[in-house]
């Protein structure tokens, strides 16, 4: 498991202005696309209610794609368009923007903790354990012999390993 970049921002979607503000993720491609444009004084401020562009989504399933994975291309349009033809309906739209956390819950950190350690130590309790046959072998040694771990000693060992990185990450 790895984190992976998912960005959401809040989208006016032309032809649908009456559902109001929506939110749209994506991924770490288009993300570095869009900051390009942003970035390209060319364009200027994209995201200006009265002087920015609108965006052109494309979204191509996997299937129709032909790939593993959704291509979703965009284009910024040339011409500079408002957000909406009157200042009245454009403080409509940002006062009523419904926030982030109103759609996406925001998790605490021990609640993290908790959805990454079930997800590392899984417990089903349909699996019937099945005792594996042991086997024991002598040597002889000058040196102290290091302490053996069962199996379930080893998990507990990497579990607290990533517990301990995964502390170590939320508190810098």
């Amino acid at each position: 498991m790895e984190p992976k970049l998912r960005t959401y921002v809040p989208v006016l979607v032309r032809g649908e202005e009456g559902e109001g503000v929506r939110f749209w993720g994506f991924g770490k491609t288009v993300y570095q696309e869009i900051l390009g444009y942003i970035a390209d004084p060319d364009y200027g401020d994209i995201t200006d209610p009265f002087n920015g562009r609108d965006i052109t989504i494309e979204y191509t399933s996997a299937e129709d794609a032909g790939t593993n994975y959704p291509v979703t291309t965009i284009r910024v349009k040339p011409n500079v368009t408002p957000l909406a033809d009157n200042e009245d309906d454009m403080k409509a739209y940002i006062q009523n923007q419904t926030e982030i956390t109103d759609v996406y819950e925001e998790l605490s950190y021990n609640e993290l903790k908790e959805v990454l350690e079930s997800w590392l130590n899984p417990t089903d309790d349909s699996e019937e354990e099945i005792d594996e046959p042991s086997t024991s072998t002598e040597t002889l040694s000058t040196k102290a012999e290091e302490p053996t771990l069962s199996s379930d000693e080893v998990d507990k060992k990497k579990l607290d390993s990533v517990a301990s990185a995964f502390d170590d990450l939320f508190s810098n």
